[in-house]
């Protein structure tokens, strides 16, 4: 009898399988958990999970813009309470367009109520819309508010911000204002991350007379 030939070291070890995409019988030599492709090799289940838990090529990763209205009264004020009325009002507005771009509009508000809180959260003049910790306002203007003067008390001469817009100045925030700082926060989201600004070193001295009235008044009522 010749001799055999030397059987190589997978002969007996072939096992037929079925791939997944057709019927075609496939033979293949390789480790268990391999995946059998008849389009193009094995593919280990390991990278197919892999696969599945990467964000999809066209996701937009979840943002969030939060929209903040600082106020030293939010019951009198005749600039703060229709400033807020106002801010409320353009969230509503854009709130279909933000779920639309995957971005969460978180609104607050704050009631600053002492000299204290006024320096720690960087209070200029109020009322103040912070968008991501920034003002949407580029300077402070303001003018005599008789409102906030009467919570002052002694005849005291309060300001508030007033807003100027397309050539017009406002005592309230005006909605189309709003409604454009928002917009251009969210076109710009990339850019505005969440940041507090620095404490105040000083009061400014239209915001001392405020607290300094309110406070006398609340300790004689």
């Amino acid at each position: 009898m010749a001799d055999e030939k030397k059987k190589p070291s997978w002969f007996g070890k072939l096992q037929p399988k079925k791939s997944s995409c057709c019927n075609v019988v496939i033979e293949e030599i390789g480790e268990e958990g391999d995946q059998p492709s008849c389009c193009g090799g094995s593919t280990k289940k390991q990278d197919v999970e892999d696969d599945e838990t990467q964000p999809h090529p066209g996701t937009v990763a979840h943002s969030r813009l939060t929209i903040e209205l600082l106020v030293i009264d939010l019951e009198t004020c005749a600039r703060c309470v229709p400033t807020s009325a106002q801010l409320k009002d353009a969230i509503k507005l854009l709130t279909p367009v933000a779920n639309a771009l995957d971005i969460e509009l978180v609104e607050k508000t704050t009631v600053v109520s002492t000299p204290e809180e006024a320096l720690r959260r960087a209070l200029l003049s109020s009322p103040t819309i912070r968008i991501n910790g920034r003002d949407i306002a580029q300077d402070v203007r303001e003018s005599r508010c008789e409102s906030c003067g009467d919570i002052a008390g002694g005849g005291a001469s309060i300001d508030c911000r007033e807003w100027h817009y397309r050539g017009k100045v406002y005592s309230a925030a005006p909605l189309p204002m709003l409604v454009e700082a928002i917009m251009r926060a969210m076109l710009e989201i990339s850019t505005l991350p969440m940041q507090e600004p620095e404490p105040l070193a000083a009061l400014p001295e239209n915001l001392k007379r405020f607290f300094n009235g309110a406070r006398g008044r609340s300790c004689c009522s």
